[in-house]
């Protein structure tokens, strides 16, 4: 993983929707023909400007539409050594599932355009979050937001500082970023990410949870971090944007054929 830990410091960027949007930038360079031809029908547009564009949508419709709050995570306990669908997803009310019911919806060309298009925008932005570490693991604090921390001389939370201050880029530019983190991925690490599945990217979430957040933490709820911790963890965020973008495109090219 070392390719990614050389990128140089520089300003802050959101994974919240610059996070977001890099992902979908990063996926949409790794298209095949047939699904940038899929994405550009339901989306509309050039492919890669639509899903940075829609990257985000997710987050914007959760006040009017409450009951895909959940969608966006999974709760697996940090004393748990992974994902259980029976204790972490009743109902199927959580990321790992939602990602697997958007699959089977964008993949089935019988169903209505919009119906696609709306399961294509939850892909694009639920695959991003099932790689942030503490959307995917919980210590009966909500996901870290129940971590309070006292970092750089602000008042923060451990999940705001992983969603909005760790992941690090030389341009607020999502293709620009996405890039110089394509040149930094060897094709071999790439196809070595295509893999997996919902369950199994928690699982990865949960034990970078535990090594990066709860180890650190001992479990503590008021904590002052070192001020190092943000340049040790920048790469670790990197690291999972450039994952997420790896399995969105290879979720994507398989579906959209």
């Amino acid at each position: 993983m070392l390719f990614l830990l050389m990128w140089p410091t520089a300003p802050a960027l959101a994974w919240g929707v610059e996070g977001h949007e890099v992902v979908a930038a990063l996926a949409a360079r790794h298209l095949t023909p047939q699904a940038a031809v899929q994405v550009r029908t339901l989306l509309g547009g050039d492919p890669a400007a639509a899903m940075i564009a829609e990257s985000d949508w997710a987050d914007e419709i959760r006040d009017r539409r409450p009951e895909t709050a959940r969608w966006h995570y999974v709760n697996i306990p940090v004393s748990a050594t992974g994902y259980d669908a029976r204790r972490d997803c009743r109902g199927g009310d959580c990321v790992v599932a939602q990602i697997g019911r958007d699959l089977a919806v964008l993949g089935n060309r019988q169903l209505p355009k919009p119906r696609r298009a709306e399961a294509l925008r939850f892909l694009i932005h639920f695959v991003a979050d099932i790689h942030q570490p503490l959307h995917a693991a919980d210590n009966s604090d909500r996901g870290g937001n129940d971590i309070h921390l006292r970092f750089r001389g602000q008042d923060t939370s451990m999940h705001h500082l992983w969603d909005m201050q760790l992941v690090q880029a030389s341009s607020r530019n999502p293709m620009t970023v996405a890039a110089r983190i394509a040149a930094s991925v060897p094709p071999a690490t790439w196809r070595a990410w295509q893999s997996g599945t919902p369950a199994s990217w928690a699982n990865e979430s949960l034990m970078l949870a535990k090594r990066d957040v709860y180890a650190v933490t001992g479990g503590k709820r008021n904590v002052r971090l070192d001020p190092a911790y943000a340049a040790r963890e920048a790469p670790v965020a990197r690291i999972q944007l450039a994952r997420a973008a790896a399995r969105l495109s290879w979720l994507l090219n398989r579906t959209l054929k």
